[in-house]
Order: structure tokens, then sequence, then C-alpha cells
């Protein structure tokens, strides 16, 4: 698996120009002792031998950190952040860091360091920011799984420019411990990227929990109250709100339509449930401010 995937950066690499740093050695390395680990029977964690990328504001210890700055190309990482210890503890292999708009404030991937990274679904388009590197390699191919980080949309946004999966995960869920820009860090989220929900359900179990270091993670995090062994689930009296168009903005009528058959599912059986909130804005479609949205 490292080896297709160096190869794939290699091959489309270039184009994308979604990587800043590519660790081929130390990745090769630590795949050929993941297949001896498997060969020898030893115990092996949910991403054993799977390769994972890393935005360049999370530090691999031993490795260059960017930040997509010129003022950062030299700086070399102590230690892993938390979340790429984490994701190595379970077995995954870090194989490149990748690019980012500087210090990862903007909504595009672009720095005076490393360059513009491209879509890979089409060159003239961006495949978003600041977790733009991380969607773009994800999407090309490069790499099966990512770490990026959220303030506003960094990890969601460049998800959905390029076709993928990103989780901006509750904060108190994910440290933050080794990710630049530390302040503000209460706004900070390290969230997983990858292809498919699976893939980040699993990564979030890995990353999730306090490290003694981030003080804004949960020392405990809440669990469900879970019924007897073969005990259904109880949903009467269970209160479910819902919202969807046009309760804060548009929204495609596939997503709706969504919505709203789980919410009639749910009143099939016997939960309550509350109508979509009343709307809160228009959009004015005239031909003097097209476009437009109106409160």
């Amino acid at each position: 698996m490292t080896h297709a995937h160096l190869d794939r950066i290699e091959a489309v690499g270039p184009k994308v120009n979604a990587t800043v740093t590519v660790l081929a050695a130390q990745a090769l390395a630590m795949a050929e002792a993941a297949n001896e680990a498997v060969a020898a029977g030893a115990a092996v964690g949910p991403f054993h031998g799977v390769p994972f990328t890393v935005k360049d504001s999370l530090d691999v210890a031993g490795v260059v950190t960017t930040r997509g700055s010129t003022l950062f190309k030299d700086h070399v990482a102590d230690t892993d952040a938390t979340a790429v210890a984490r994701l190595r503890a379970a077995g995954g292999i870090p194989l490149a860091k990748t690019n980012l708009p500087e210090f990862s404030y903007w909504t595009e991937t672009d720095n005076p360091l490393v360059g513009r990274t491209r879509n890979p679904w089409n060159a003239e388009r961006t495949p978003g920011g600041s977790s733009g590197g991380e969607s773009a390699a994800i999407a090309a191919g490069m790499s099966p799984l990512g770490l990026g980080s959220d303030v506003a949309i960094s990890v969601r946004g460049p998800a959905h420019d390029t076709g993928v999966v990103a989780l901006k995960a509750t904060r108190g869920r994910i440290p933050v411990t080794g990710h630049w820009p530390e302040v503000p860090r209460r706004y900070w989220h390290v969230g997983p990227m990858a292809r498919s929900v699976r893939d980040i359900a699993t990564a979030l179990g890995v990353l999730a929990g306090p490290d003694g270091e981030d003080g804004y993670v949960r020392h405990a995090l809440p669990t469900p109250r879970a019924a007897s062994a073969g005990e259904p689930r109880r949903l009467a009296g269970l209160r479910v709100g819902w919202a969807s168009e046009p309760a804060f903005g548009p929204v495609d009528s596939e997503v709706t339509a969504t919505v709203a058959a789980a919410a009639d599912a749910l009143r099939a059986s016997a939960a309550s449930w509350s109508r979509p909130l009343p709307p809160v804005w228009k959009p004015r479609r005239d031909s003097a401010e097209r476009g437009a949205v109106h409160r």
C-alpha cells in the first residue's frame, strides 16, 4: 500500500502540488516493519500499515513543519503532534506533509514557499483551504487518510471542493497539541480526512480523548446509555427537532428530502418531533441584486 501511494505521488504530485515533504524512505522502512509484525503474529492496530498524510501545520518528529511560510522553511519538529502520535500508535505510517495557505489563514491553498495547490478534478480550480493540500492528496489517490485542521471551514470546505470526507469534531474531542498556530487554541480543531465515512469514524475513535496537554479536551467523554442485550432502543418520548431549507440557507433538494425522510422515520417510531424552524432568510433574485441574501 505504501509503495502504491508513493508511486501515485510521483505520478500526479507535480500536477496537483499537494505535498510539501514526502517521507519516502521513512515510510517504506515502517511499511516493511509492519509486514514483519504481521508475519510474526504481533498484535496490530486499526490502521496497521496504512499510510497517512499530515497538514503542514501539524508536527511530525524530525520533519520540517513549514506552516506555509518562508519564516519556518527550516523549522524541524522535535515531537509528533498528539494526533500524529495516535495514528502512529494505531499502526499508521506518516507518508507526507501537505500544503496549506500561510499559517492556515485562508480558504484557498497557496503560499510563497510551495505555491498553489490545484484541485485534481480541475487544475483551474482550488481544492479549498486551509486543508486543501490534504483534500487534494486524498482525492487524487496520493493518500487514503489525512490529518487536517479547522477553524471556520478548513477541513469541510476542502472536502466539499474535492469530493472527499472530513470531520470537524466537537471541540474537546481531539487534542490540538502540536498544531500551529497555538493561539487561539480553543478555536482550532484537528480533523480526520478520508474517502469514506467509515474511515473517518475509525480515525475519530483513535484520535479522541485527553492527552494531558490540551486543557480544552474533555477528560471523560459522554457515553449514551446502552440498552440491555437484545432490548431494542426505545424511542417513545424522544424529542427530535429538524430543520432544512429555508432555516439556515440554500440546501440541495436531495439533502432536504433525506433529512425529511429521517424525521418521518423517527415519527413513525413513536418519537415526538418538531416542524422545521421558520424561515430566517430569503434569496432575492431580481435583476438589481441577483443572488443577494436578505434577512
